[in-house]
C-alpha cells in the first residue's frame, strides 16, 4: 500500500506542506489526477485518489466556487488528499480539518501534469510490487502444498513470510491450525481474538465461495478495539472448505495482506481438498470395518483387528456404544428432512468431540454409520466418566442441531439417544453396540423421545432381554397376552394399554381412567373384559404378577417403535 505520506515523500516537490487533515496521512491513495477544466469535474473520481487542485481550474468551472467548497465536495467522494498550487484560505484548512482529508501546499509555479505522472507512476510502482510479492509468496505457499506439507507447515510459512499472526479455520468455525510470527506487528495470542470475532462472517463466506478457488477475494473484519483481520474463504470442488485470516492492526490492513491472504487460501485449498480425498477413502475402508464388526460378517478375526489397528483403531480397547435418532416432538408439524441431510453435521460433530488431538496423545478415534434413521457410534471410552462426556456431547450436539433446523417449542424433532455398556474386544463392542440399541428402544417406548437411555438403567428390562431367545419366553408371552393382543386387533378395544394404564396406577381405577382420560367406569368395564377374555383373576396377586411381567416382555421383546 502507498500512503498519503508516501506520496509526498517519493512524488510530491519540496517545500510540500501539510496545512490540514494530518490524521489523515495513513490514508491509501490509489492513483492521482488533476481536477478536470470543464464540467463534470468530479465524475471521474471513485474513491482513493489524490487530487491536484490548481486555482485556475476553479475559476473555469464556477468563478464562484471555492476551494473550501471543492475541498467539501472532494471529500463526499472519498479521495485521499487533495494538493492545491498556491495559497490556502483559512475556510479551506478548515474544511479539510473537519472532513478529515489532508490539504497539501504545492509550491505555485508546481508543473500539475508531471507531478500527476510522476505519482501515478509511483502508485503503479507500488501496485506491482505488491503484486510480484503476492505472486512469489504465492509460489512458495503452493509448492509446500504440491510437495505434501500439512496444513500447520503452510500457515506456519505464511506468517513467518508476511510478519503476521496467521489462522486457518474450518468451515465450522474450528481453528485448524494457526501460527504468530516473532513479529512487532503480530498478535500474540490467534484462538482468543477469534472467538470474539463477528458472526456476520459467515454469510459472506458462503457466499464468497462461488468465487474462483486460485483467487478468492477477501475482506477485512474488526475484532476488537485493536485487532481484525483479513479473511479470505478457502475454496473447494464442491464449495466452502474453511477460511485464512491474517490478523492486523485494526486500520492498518495493506493490499498486500490481502493479496497474501488470497494466494494463502488457494494454496491451503490445495492441502483441504488432498486431505479431504484422503479423509473420504479412509472412511469409506472404516465403514467396512465397521459394518463387519457390528454386523458379524465372516472374516479372520485377526485381519480385521489388524486392519483396523493400521487406521488407529485399537479394537481390543473399551468402547462405548451410542445409537441416536431423531424423533417427532410433540404435536407441531415435522419439518422435511432427508434421510443423509438430517446426518449432515454429525461428521463435524464427532471430530469436535473427539478434539485435534485424537489418535496422536493417547485418545482413540471413533468410528459411525448411518443406518436408515439411526446414527452408531463406537466410541474408544476407558472410564465411564470418558463414556459419560462423550454421551453429553453428542447428545447436547445432536439436540442443538434439532432445534437449529425446526424452531418453535411445539413442533420439530427430539433426538433420542440408547447407551450400551463398555466392552472390550470384538464381541464386546458387538454386545454394547446391541445394548444401546436395547436401550434406545425402550428408552422411546417408556419414556417419549427427547432423552438418553442406558442400557445399565434399564432394571428388569435386562433380565428379560438377556432371555429373548428363550422359547419358553414367546410361549409365555402368547399364553399370557395372546387373546389380549387378538381381541385389540380385532375390536379397537386397547385392553392392553388399559392394562399397563392399571398397573401404572398401582391398580387404582381411578387413577388409571386419569392416565387414559376416560371415566372410571371405563376403565372397570375394561377390567372386567380382560378377566373374561384371559379367565385370570385380576384380584390374585400371582396374576397381577403374571400379566405385569407380561406386559414388560411385549414392552421389551416383541413391539416395535417406529
Amino acid at each position: 500500500m502507498i500512503t498519503v505520506r508516501d506520496v509526498i515523500g517519493l512524488a510530491l516537490p519540496a517545500p510540500t506542506r501539510v496545512v490540514a487533515g494530518d490524521a489523515g496521512l495513513d490514508r491509501e491513495v490509489t492513483w492521482a489526477t488533476r481536477l478536470r477544466p470543464t464540467p463534470p469535474a468530479f465524475g471521474h473520481l471513485s474513491g482513493g485518489e489524490l487530487v491536484l487542485v490548481p486555482s485556475a481550474v476553479l475559476e473555469l468551472l464556477d468563478e464562484r466556487l471555492t476551494l473550501e467548497a471543492a475541498v467539501r465536495q472532494l471529500a463526499g467522494f472519498g479521495v485521499a488528499a487533495i494538493a492545491h498550487a498556491g495559497e490556502v484560505s483559512p475556510e479551506a484548512r478548515a474544511a479539510a480539518g473537519e472532513t478529515g482529508v489532508p490539504l497539501l501546499q504545492l509550491p505555485a509555479d508546481a508543473d500539475l501534469g508531471a507531478l500527476e505522472r510522476e505519482a501515478s507512476r509511483v502508485i503503479t510502482e507500488r501496485r506491482r510490487a505488491v503484486q510480484r510479492r503476492g505472486q512469489e509468496v504465492g509460489r512458495r505457499l503452493m509448492e509446500l502444498a504440491i510437495a505434501g506439507e500439512p496444513l500447520s507447515a503452510l500457515v506456519r510459512g505464511l506468517a513467518d513470510l508476511a510478519g503476521r499472526a496467521v489462522a486457518l479455520e474450518g468451515r465450522d468455525g474450528r481453528l485448524l491450525a494457526s501460527h504468530s510470527p516473532d513479529a512487532p506487528d503480530a498478535a500474540p495470542e490467534v484462538a482468543p481474538l477469534l472467538a470474539r470475532g463477528p458472526d456476520g462472517l459467515v454469510g459472506w463466506l458462503r457466499t464468497s465461495a462461488a468465487g474462483s478457488p486460485a483467487e478468492p477475494p477477501t475482506m477485512v473484519a474488526d475484532l476488537d478495539n485493536r485487532w481484525a483481520r483479513v479473511v479470505a474463504p478457502v475454496i473447494g470442488r464442491d464449495g466452502l472448505l474453511g477460511s485464512l485470516s491474517l490478523i492486523v492492526p485494526r486500520r492498518a490492513g495493506t493490499p498486500e495482506d490481502q493479496q497474501l491472504a488470497s494466494r494463502g487460501a488457494a494454496a491451503c485449498a490445495v492441502v483441504l481438498a488432498r486431505d479431504q480425498a484422503a479423509a473420504s477413502a479412509r472412511r469409506e475402508v472404516e465403514l467396512n470395518v465397521l459394518d463387519e464388526v457390528l454386523d458379524g460378517a465372516l472374516r479372520s478375526e485377526v485381519s480385521l483387528l489388524q486392519q483396523a489397528r493400521r487406521l488407529g483403531h485399537d479394537l481390543e480397547a473399551p468402547h462405548v456404544a451410542l445409537v441416536a435418532r431423531f424423533d417427532p416432538r410433540g404435536d407441531g408439524p415435522v419439518p422435511v428432512r432427508g434421510r443423509d441431510g438430517r446426518w449432515t453435521g454429525l461428521d463435524e460433530l464427532v471430530a469436535r468431540t473427539a478434539g485435534p488431538g485424537a489418535g496422536r496423545d493417547g485418545r482413540g478415534i471413533p468410528l459411525w454409520r448411518v443406518r436408515n434413521n439411526s446414527a452408531e457410534i463406537i466410541w474408544p471410552a476407558a472410564t465411564p466418566a470418558e463414556a459419560d462426556r462423550i454421551t453429553a456431547a453428542i447428545f447436547d450436539g445432536l439436540a442443538a442441531e434439532s432445534r437449529g433446523a425446526s424452531p418453535g417449542p411445539a413442533g420439530g424433532e427430539a433426538v433420542s439417544v440408547g447407551v450400551g455398556r463398555p466392552g472390550a474386544g470384538l464381541e464386546g463392542i458387538r454386545r454394547s453396540h446391541q445394548e444401546a440399541r436395547q436401550a434406545l428402544h425402550l428408552g422411546r417406548r417408556l419414556h417419549g423421545p427427547g432423552r438418553v437411555t442406558r442400557f445399565d438403567e434399564l432394571g428388569v428390562y435386562r433380565l428379560i432381554l438377556a432371555a429373548a431367545g428363550l422359547p419358553d419366553m414367546r410361549a409365555f408371552h402368547d399364553e399370557t397376552l395372546g387373546p389380549l393382543l387378538t381381541y385389540d386387533r380385532q375390536h379397537g378395544a386397547e385392553l392392553i394399554r388399559t392394562l399397563e394404564a392399571y398397573f401404572a396406577a398401582n391398580c387404582g381405577p381411578k387413577e388409571a381412567a386419569g392416565i387414559l382420560h376416560v371415566h372410571r367406569n371405563t376403565v372397570l368395564y375394561r377390567l372386567e373384559r380382560i378377566g373374561e377374555i384371559t379367565g385370570l383373576a385380576l384380584d390374585d396377586p400371582d396374576v397381577r404378577l403374571r400379566l405385569q411381567l407380561a406386559l414388560r416382555i411385549h414392552l421389551a421383546v416383541f413391539s416395535s417403535v417406529e
